[in-house]
This record gives structure tokens, C-alpha cells and sequence, in this order.
């Protein structure tokens, strides 16, 4: 009866959850163009355009604009309010971090500053009981989490210079994950957010600065006097 009523139970379960999460590049209508997207890995999880470095090269720095929320119109949202504020967050500031070693980023728009755009587009959240169920009576669980997400940057002119649509999981050993909602679909937005700068790091040349000034010695140790040394400041003009 008590072996009856496990199955019962696990059956119930499965049939309330999708299984093991299943996230795929989006086309939500966020970005300026997906004409020229192309599948960048095997398991066909990130689509993204080949950056011209000759574009890239004329960007100065990045303007990262608020990350704008579509999970909820796609089908995909989040469970509630505060887990869409943290993953929000999270987003922008795992692209300031990352575009942040290929470009300054700024706060306001200058004359070669690029826009970075960016929209969730979807979240699945990690099934806490259900894992429970199951890495109890099984094995260990089965139910991760994992996001969508949609990026672009436009540059000063207003053309699109480089673009993805990703899709990531959580990482399959962060246990913990398994049981806190957030954790897989905060972890796959971040790997999107470093897949995009690595795509734009293969295309980075660094552009001069105009207000670059040679660097030169500031200090020089002048001959001896009466014993003694003297020292001389000498300043850039």
C-alpha cells in the first residue's frame, strides 16, 4: 500500500512538471534585425552575428540601458515579482562586468558610444520539491532551471553591430540550484552575458585615444653637487 502510494505520488509529479528544462533561442521582435544571426555552438543554444571588427573598433564605450522584461508575454515568466527584479539586476550587472574589460562603460551618451540592449526572454525556474521527491526516492534530481535572452549593440549611427539570442541552463553541479528558484536561470543569463562579450572580445580592436599622451619620465636624477644629489620635476606641455 505504502509502495502504491509512492508511485502514485511520483507519477503525480511528473505529470505536473515538463521534465528536465528545455530553453531555445528566441525571436521575440526585440531586436533591430535577426537576419543575420547564425547558430554559434552544436546543442544550437546561442545565435549570433559575426561582429565586424572595423565597427567595433569605432565604439569608444558602452551606454547599458535598463533590461527590458519579456518573459511574461512569452510564456516564460518568472514566479513572482522579487525573483524578476534579481535576475534583472543580475543581467546588468554581469554585462557591465564583462563588457567593462572591451570598452569603459558610461552613463551617458557620447559621440562614439554604443548602445547595449538587452531582454529576458524567457525563465524556467528549478522545481525545489519535486527535486526533492526525486533525490530522495531516486537518485538525485532532475529538475534544473534555465533563460533566454536576447542582446544587441547599436552604434552611434543607429546600425546594429552586434547581436545573440541565447539560451543556457544552470550549471548541471550546482546542486543548491536544484532547490533555490533563481539560482539556474540567474547562473544561464550570466553565461549568456559572457558568451556575448566573448564573441565581441574575437572582433576587439582597441581604438586609440585621442587624448592620449605619451608617457614619459617624470623625475631625473641630475649630476652631483658638493656631494649631493638634486632632482628635477619636469612637466608635460
Amino acid at each position: 500500500m505504502r509502495n502504491g502510494f509512492k508511485s502514485l505520488l511520483f507519477t503525480m509529479i511528473l505529470s505536473g512538471s515538463c521534465g528536465c528544462v528545455q530553453m531555445y533561442p528566441t525571436r521575440s521582435g526585440f531586436l533591430t534585425d535577426y537576419s543575420q544571426l547564425v547558430t554559434v555552438d552544436q546543442k544550437d543554444r546561442v545565435r549570433a552575428i559575426s561582429v565586424d571588427p572595423a565597427a567595433l573598433a569605432q565604439i569608444d564605450s558602452f551606454y547599458i540601458e535598463p533590461v527590458v522584461w519579456l518573459a511574461d508575454d512569452l510564456g516564460q515568466p518568472a514566479s513572482s515579482d522579487k525573483i524578476e527584479t534579481k535576475l534583472r539586476n543580475s543581467l546588468e550587472m554581469a554585462l557591465v562586468t564583462e563588457l567593462g574589460d572591451i570598452r569603459p562603460i558610461v552613463d551617458e551618451l557620447g559621440p562614439r558610444t554604443a548602445r547595449v540592449r538587452t531582454a529576458v526572454t524567457g525563465i524556467q525556474e528549478a522545481k525545489p520539491f519535486a527535486n526533492l521527491f526525486m533525490a530522495v526516492q531516486i537518485a538525485g534530481p532532475l529538475f534544473n532551471g534555465g533563460a533566454s535572452a536576447e542582446i544587441e549593440i547599436i552604434n552611434h549611427q543607429g546600425e546594429q553591430i552586434a547581436a545573440q539570442s541565447a539560451a543556457f541552463y544552470g550549471y548541471e553541479w550546482d546542486f543548491l540550484g536544484y532547490f533555490w528558484r533563481p539560482s539556474h536561470p540567474n547562473t544561464a543569463l550570466k553565461r549568456g552575458a559572457k558568451q556575448f562579450a566573448k564573441e565581441l572580445e574575437a572582433a576587439n580592436i582597441q581604438p586609440p585615444s585621442p587624448d592620449t599622451v605619451p608617457q614619459v619620465q617624470t623625475e631625473r636624477e641630475l649630476p652631483e653637487y658638493g656631494g649631493e644629489s638634486r632632482k628635477s620635476s619636469l612637466e608635460l606641455r
